[in-house]
């Protein structure tokens, strides 16, 4: 007895779906939402009831199709959003990974779904170059052929030839694994692809139908295909191959993966990205052209890890291949398999080129000369840009993944990033205090290969987030800015906690990803409120006027700055000051490298920072996105944000969360709606006088400052290049004594070494003539300055003195 049918029509959900399309061009977005999310079920529900592929899948696809414009509804409508889910349950978790099964148009579910993936008979669309060398689809002959082998004649990595698929990245990836299993008998990727037989290995599938598990958008996915190959006219393969061992697998799995990246015009990748997805290793791209790269640690490392079986790689060539000796001639934006290891006599590496070259295309003529060599590391180190390991995940005892969706919200623009934040920390305690390490893993969930401008970064901070970093004016180097994974190695105590932020650029609204840690020391995610009580977002920019760079240049006083205060919780008894949970976060252009500083102060504007001055910091500069978080006392405090150098313009989005109230308001600029004039100056031979207590003080440069009306008047002196040798200070005098050695009116303080130099804050001048006289405390200091003199009246003068 056939199953009971839907209880809904095609012609009904599609009544729905025009429904929901007219009331959007209508602006009647709470109706439009109901429509698309009603005409989302009714597709889902005629998907599962579709006995043929191929409407299943067209009911999927107009499903997925309703649910995202019912999601960029939610996205404009703020008041129809449902109530606040637990991004961490279970169900949550479990929407995230179903919501990614659609890559390149194509169905690919959860391995352990019920749900069927896109039909086997579907082809992978063939690349120009094979339909240009007469490429056909082929069941390969039984007699010639076997899926796979592990006889005394068993594969060897140097039998996978690319032939004229450009995955070069594939290749080596499989490869690596076929040397793998050699030396081990891990059946890496070859465990992947069914039906199987009694020993867990491929067999001849009698149906002429395969299925391969891989590793896709956070979770196992099933990709169903069937045994026809691309092929030359002559019947030879026209993909991967195995060359005359007669094995299927490589060809058979390359097909699958072409399949879910839409087909086999591959746009590239690397092969730790493509081994990861194939058989589920940690990858990790070390950049042989980085500053940061440690030729001798990395070396001990790869070569333990190989040799232990714990790490495969492979070697990635730039744009531009280096001149050398070697027997092999390098091909730019290659990947090269590694299939040896030696320590003996020599530091040495046995490379693998998986292309073989056609002529004309046709299989029959081959350049196979020289595609194994050995090469030294020393070489290694000149001829490559990148080395692209891959590590079993047995070499840790615990994995934690999260699930999430980059969401851009209403306010945000098309062109600002999208952040995650969330904190790890040690379940238990039982590790003590010592430093566990945490591997880390952000991959984008990928819905067309077709897309080139998607990014993610991936950074941490370590600690409570309370206080100083001791770095706090260095660029960041724990974040990785890549097209489609990231990768941080880290480490946690018991005593604190890790702080990720996990960050997407690109031209979508709503981004899947997946976040896994890698430990020996269980850990667990901390479950923050989801809706702070008190939250606020500000907008702001950098500008020519208030980009005054980080802490080291003497601009930094120019930066945005904001008065905050945090209030102490009041009950009926008493006033308690209990700590708010504060998080500050600043985001904008990813090219921009971001600070975000609270300061103890009385709420005014400061000048620079000292070590002992800050409440919070989100510590290096991080591009695009920093976030200081922790605990903080009620009090009031200057906020800064702060770019890298002066030179970094654009806008920002300020979000302030917190547990108690607060308030936050700008802090004028210095000198914001007062008249302004700069003069430049310079200590001579003849003038650089000194001190006081050095005896000439009178020699030191001279100004006379003319007021014409009542007025308040501020005063800023400062090098034009900064000198810690250098200490300033700044007097004012009356000008009717004509003296500069009597009792002087107003002074910057006591000589100050400080960056930003030296204030007189605003005071009032009466109408008259006064003497400014900018010196350092030592004699013999030849340098350039700058004074800044802001007055509240026009008219006022300030020039250099004529006075003998």
């Amino acid at each position: 007895m056939p199953p009971p049918g839907p209880e809904v029509t095609p012609q009904e959900a599609e009544a729905q779906y025009s429904k929901a399309a007219n009331a959007e061009l209508a602006k009647d977005y709470d109706r439009a939402f109901r429509h698309y999310v009603k005409a989302a079920e009714h597709f889902l529900l005629l998907s599962r009831h579709a006995t043929d592929d191929r409407p299943r899948t067209l009911y999927r696809a107009q499903a997925a199709k309703a649910l995202e414009r019912a999601e960029k509804i939610k996205a404009i409508k703020q008041d129809i959003r449902p109530a606040v889910k637990n991004p961490f349950a279970a169900g949550e978790q479990l929407y995230v990974l179903q919501k990614s099964s659609i890559v390149n148009q194509g169905f690919f579910p959860l391995w352990d779904s019920s749900d069927r993936p896109s039909p086997s008979s579907e082809q992978p669309p063939l690349s120009l170059e094979q339909q240009k060398y007469g490429a056909t689809w082929r069941k390969p002959k039984d007699n010639q052929y076997c899926v796979y082998s592990d006889s005394f004649s068993q594969l060897a990595p140097q039998d996978v030839a690319q032939h004229i698929v450009s995955d070069c990245s594939v290749c080596g990836a499989v490869a690596v694994c076929i040397d793998h299993h050699r030396r081990f008998g891990s059946k890496l990727i070859i465990d992947s692809l069914y039906p199987q037989d009694v020993n867990a290995a491929p067999c001849r599938s009698n149906s002429g139908q395969y299925e391969f598990r891989i590793l896709y958008n956070g979770g196992h996915r099933r990709i169903s295909f069937d045994d026809q190959l691309p092929t030359h006219p002559d019947g030879t393969l026209m993909c991967m191959s195995a060359g005359e061992k007669g094995q299927l697998w490589p060809s058979l799995i390359e097909k699958a993966y072409m399949k879910l990246a839409g087909g086999y015009d591959f746009l590239g990748s690397d092969s730790s990205t493509d081994l990861h997805a194939l058989a589920g290793w940690i990858p990790e791209h070390v950049d042989v052209r980085s500053p940061d790269f440690q030729a001798e640690k990395t070396w001990q490392r790869l070569s333990r890890g190989y040799l232990a079986g714990d790490c495969v790689l492979t070697l990635g060539t730039g744009e531009r291949v280096p001149s050398s000796n070697i027997s092999i001639n390098l091909l730019p934006v290659h990947c090269y398999a590694v299939i040896g290891v030696s320590e003996e006599d020599h530091r040495r590496l046995t490379i693998f080129d998986p292309w073989v070259r056609p002529v004309d295309g046709h299989s029959g003529d081959k350049v196979n000369a020289n595609r194994v060599i050995e090469i030294s590391w020393e070489e290694v180190c000149n001829l490559f840009d990148g080395i692209y390991l891959s590590w079993s995940p047995r070499i840790f005892e615990y994995q934690l993944s999260f699930h999430g969706i980059w969401k851009r919200e209403s306010t945000q623009g098309a062109d600002t990033a999208m952040h995650f934040r969330g904190q790890l920390q040690l379940e238990t305690a039982d590790s003590a205090q010592e430093e566990q390490p945490v591997w880390l893993q952000l991959t984008r969930h990928i819905r067309s290969h077709r897309s080139n401008a998607e990014y993610i970064s991936l950074s941490t901070q370590n600690g409570t987030g309370v206080g100083a970093t001791p770095n706090r004016d260095s660029l960041s180097t724990k974040a990785t800015v890549i097209l489609n994974s990231a990768q941080v190695r880290t480490s946690i105590t018991a005593s604190e906690c890790l702080t990720l932020v996990a960050s997407y650029d690109g031209e979508r609204d709503d981004v899947g990803f997946t976040l896994t840690a890698y430990s020996n020391a269980k850990l667990a995610w901390a479950h923050t409120p989801m809706n702070p009580p008190y939250t606020k977002d500000i907008g702001g920019a950098f500008t020519h006027k208030s980009a005054g760079g980080n802490h080291t240049y003497p601009t930094y006083y120019l930066n945005p700055q904001y008065f905050f205060r945090i209030h102490p919780r009041t009950t009926h008894r008493d006033i308690r000051d209990t700590k708010a949970d504060l998080s500050i976060s600043v985001s904008g252009d990813r090219q921009i490298p971001m600070n975000v500083t609270l300061a103890w102060s009385q709420g005014e504007r400061i000048n620079e920072l000292g070590h002992n001055d800050l409440a919070l910091s989100s510590g290096p500069y991080s591009y695009g996105y920093a976030l200081a978080s922790g605990r903080v006392p009620p009090g009031d405090y200057t906020l800064v944000v702060s770019a890298f150098e002066p030179r970094h313009i654009g806008k920002f989005d300020l979000r302030v969360e917190s547990s108690e109230k607060f308030e936050i308001t700008p802090i004028l600029r210095e000198g914001a709606g007062m008249f302004s004039q700069t003069l430049k100056g310079q200590w001579t031979r003849e003038n650089a006088a000194g001190g006081p207590s050095f005896g000439n003080y009178s020699a030191n440069p001279t100004y006379e400052l003319h007021v014409p009306s009542p007025s308040q008047l501020q005063f800023r002196l400062q090098l034009t290049k900064p000198s810690l040798a250098a200490s300033l200070n700044l007097t004012i005098f009356d000008a009717a004594t004509a003296s500069t050695s009597g009792t002087h009116l107003v002074t910057s303080g006591p000589y100050s070494d400080a960056t930003s130099g030296v204030v007189i804050q605003q005071t009032t001048f009466q109408p008259g003539r006064y003497l400014l006289v900018p010196s350092t405390y030592n004699p013999g200091i030849l340098t350039d300055f700058i004074l800044i003199v802001y007055s509240t009246v026009s008219g006022v003068r300030v020039v250099p003195s004529t006075r003998p």
